[in-house]
């Protein structure tokens, strides 16, 4: 694949991504959202296919795959306990937040202690940055390791491609010529 093409590819990858991020922080209630996310993970994978011979974008696509299964079985929204909300933004926040809601801004559906399907795909792992946090799935941590990958595939293709290179090696009759040149200019103030 070319240079090119990778470039358009990625750009597509992340367009998807813009366009689900857009929808779930300006969504004014969860049926856009509901619509909107398992598209764009659906979508993404289709986006990737041209890179498919690395080994990081089918890490991402185990990834993907996992947080579509989870979103789909959820009715398109992410499941996410009680415990991780707390968590994330804080117990006095959370206390917003009630079992069957969507918490706005997000692709997180509450769910109640014994509710949701495959919850344990869902939005549990509280990443904290700063004074605040995220959530994320297992899903979500295997697209980070797929990126990762793929990063790292890049840097050794670039690497191989720098050492694979051919040299220049200076040019005998050019060093002569600029010599020549060097004792004539000489000679011309002697």
């Amino acid at each position: 694949m070319s240079h090119r093409n990778a470039l358009w590819t990625a750009a597509a990858a992340s367009s998807l991504m813009a366009v689900q991020f857009a929808a779930l922080r300006l969504a004014p209630s969860p049926e856009l959202v509901r619509v909107a996310l398992p598209l764009t993970i659906a979508a993404v994978p289709l986006a990737l296919w041209p890179l498919r011979g690395k080994v990081g974008v089918w890490i991402m696509f185990v990834g993907l795959a996992a947080n579509l299964a989870v979103i789909l079985a959820n009715g398109g929204l992410m499941p996410i306990r009680q415990q991780s909300v707390d968590a994330a933004i804080g117990p006095e926040r959370a206390q917003r937040y009630h079992a069957g809601d969507w918490i706005s801004g997000s692709k997180d559906l509450l769910v109640a202690a014994g509710r949701g399907r495959a919850v344990s795909l869902g939005d549990s792992i509280v990443v904290h940055v700063g004074g605040g946090g995220f959530v994320a799935s297992p899903g979500d941590i295997v697209v980070w390791a797929g990126l990762s990958a793929l990063a790292i595939e890049a840097a050794l293709a670039w690497q191989r491609q720098q050492s694979n290179r051919p040299r220049r090696l200076p040019d005998a009759s050019g060093e002569r010529a600029a010599a020549e040149r060097a004792e004539g200019s000489a000679a011309t103030f002697s």
